[in-house]
């Protein structure tokens, strides 16, 4: 069954996708220069002439000619169609495509309607914000000017509950359109709709594109909660949008400064630094990290210096280190926040601190010790078992090995006594792993969208219950839950259509597009898992690079999702 993907969506996947992910995992490439290579894959070579570039996101072979995008790569190399290449890029990057036949033709009119309504929303909060003495004062109080206010979009709601519905109304809006866009809220108990955001000032979220797709709002006094965002939206994804990415990635070359919130982000950037951007109430994600190591691949993490900044930073350079990039934490005095920091001591202060900010290791090394006593042996053995967690996420084996030595110089334990005591973590974390991969029990991961598709495909079209228990058993499930499901569902004959009318009546697609929508959504479970596992064996060879099996399941595991990937079906 064929369908159409809406342009918005394409963006939104190859926004999230590194070609340099999507190549290397089929191709050995080797760094060089500020580009990749490796032996070109559409003609006989000996000496590599096949270029990838991670800052142009594109491909060519300098032999044959081949070149283009991670979409076109995927086509050429496991011949796929368009929508297919798509789709595995999608499935990657976590964004779940609507493969029902009411998402044939997407309306893209549907879109642009929420980007218009949000628009409108924009420029009703800022004419708030110019008409309000009081709001204008809170944020002059604060240090952000006439200047900084239109910059950045910011606004103003008063203490109303149907203004801005109102407003939306006048201008044509239905109050289901504007309710999709999390702006407005149906009451529960009433069944009337009501503003989300009262009272408050506004800061519109704008994607790569300069479209408001979002909006914070905070209070303007100490009341509680003191920040609120937009709820995610057919638009508005928090893990995969970073405020102020939009201005940001056009002064990059110096890195990117990675905060908390809206107002370190102002500040700063009133402060004369441009390359800042802030998570929007979430921990930093993968599919942030995908968006922005496309303008930089230097990061500064300028936290709050609480306890909780501190964790979060862990969590951000670990999940930077995992994609294989670089990145240095600023300390602030205690209690002190970005903004606070500026603040008080200014830009020039503040760069001090960025130019002292302490790298991967040497951060991990700060934060160790004040957790645990490294005069004591418990602390010191604490201090190696999570440092053990954490250089996971390095990939490159020299590095780890230089870090080793660098824990034995700091804590007086010899290299020896450390990699053995990492060994022995993990291999406590993988002694329900099996010599044979195929055996993994990997029922405990999270559940993959197709499994939960699947199962409701079958509810609503019990007529393809015969093909799959003539083709498929319970096994094709990883999740337990769902695997019983599943299992209950063949098994339970009283709800079966009597007649053929009735199975006529149960789905509109035709017994052929059914067979074919299943085989589509267990070669995805299929492939979701055996990724999930070869990244585990991955995991796994960084404390035991010596296992030369380990080499071979990955490899035989590569060759079964490209097996998987290249072949419609089953």
């Amino acid at each position: 069954m064929s369908y159409t993907i809406s342009e918005d969506k394409i963006e939104e996947i190859t926004s999230l996708t590194d070609i340099v992910d999507i190549i290397g995992e089929h191709l050995s490439l080797k760094k060089t220069g500020a580009n990749y290579t490796a032996l070109c894959p559409f003609h006989k070579e000996k000496t590599p002439s096949f270029s990838v570039s991670p800052d142009k996101q594109i491909y060519h072979c300098f032999g044959c000619g081949e070149s283009g995008d991670a979409i076109s790569f995927l086509m050429k190399y496991n011949n796929l169609n368009f929508p297919e290449a798509v789709e595995h890029l999608a499935d990657k990057a976590g964004i779940k495509l609507d493969r029902s036949k009411e998402a044939i033709k997407p309306d893209n009119d549907y879109l642009k309607v929420n980007y218009k309504i949000n628009r409108e929303a924009a420029i009703f909060f800022h004419k708030n914000l110019m008409n309000n003495p009081n709001a204008i004062r809170y944020f002059e109080n604060r240090g952000i000017q006439r200047k900084a206010q239109q910059y950045f979009g910011l606004g103003y709601v008063p203490d109303q509950w149907h203004d801005l519905l109102n407003h939306l109304k006048k201008l044509g809006f239905e109050e289901k359109e504007i309710e999709e866009t999390g702006l407005i809220i149906k009451s529960e108990t009433k069944g009337n709709y009501y503003d989300r955001f009262r009272n408050r000032i506004i800061f519109p979220i704008f994607d790569l594109r300069k479209r408001v797709i979002g909006f914070g709002g905070r209070v303007l006094d100490d009341s509680l909660p003191k920040y609120i965002n937009s709820p995610d939206s057919i638009i508005f994804n928090k893990g995969r949008n970073l405020y102020n990415l939009n201005n940001a990635k056009n002064h990059a070359d110096r890195g990117i400064i990675l905060t908390e919130g809206y107002m370190d982000v102002i500040k700063l950037t009133i402060n004369g630094y441009s390359n800042v951007v802030a998570s929007l109430g979430t921990a930093l994600t993968d599919n942030q990290v995908k968006l922005m190591k496309k303008y930089s691949k230097e990061f500064y993490i300028s936290y709050d210096s609480d306890n909780a900044g501190l964790k979060a930073a862990i969590k951000a350079v670990n999940v930077l280190k995992s994609h294989d990039l670089n990145s240095k934490v600023i300390i602030f005095p205690e209690k002190m926040d970005p903004d606070d920091f500026v603040t008080k001591f200014g830009g020039t202060r503040f760069n001090d601190r960025l130019n002292k900010a302490l790298d991967y290791f040497d951060y991990l090394d700060y934060y160790l010790n004040l957790t645990y006593d490294t005069r004591q042996d418990k602390g010191k053995l604490a201090y190696i078992k999570e440092m053990n967690i954490y250089l996971q996420h390095v990939k490159n084996a020299v590095g780890k090995e230089l870090y080793i030595e660098k824990i034995s110089q700091r804590l007086g334990v010899t290299k020896e006594a450390i990699i053995m005591e990492f060994k022995n973590n993990q291999k406590k974390s993988f002694n329900k792993m099996p010599d044979n991969i195929r055996k993994i029990d990997i029922a405990r991961q999270n559940t993959s969208d197709y499994e939960l598709d699947l199962i409701e495909i079958l509810m609503n079209n019990r007529e393809i219950i015969h093909y799959i228990k003539s083709k498929y058993d319970t096994s094709i499930f990883y999740s337990t839950k769902n695997r019983s499901k599943f299992y209950a569902i063949l098994n339970d004959t009283s709800k079966e259509p009597n007649n053929e009318h009735d199975r006529l009546k149960s789905s509109d697609r035709t017994q052929e597009d059914l067979e074919k929508n299943v085989d589509d959504y267990i070669k995805k479970i299929k492939t979701d898992q055996l990724i999930k596992m070869k990244n585990e064996v991955k995991a796994k060879l960084l404390i035991e690079p010596e296992n030369s099996r380990l080499f071979e399941q990955i490899t035989e595991l590569g060759k079964e999702i490209d097996r998987l990937r290249g072949h419609h079906n089953d």
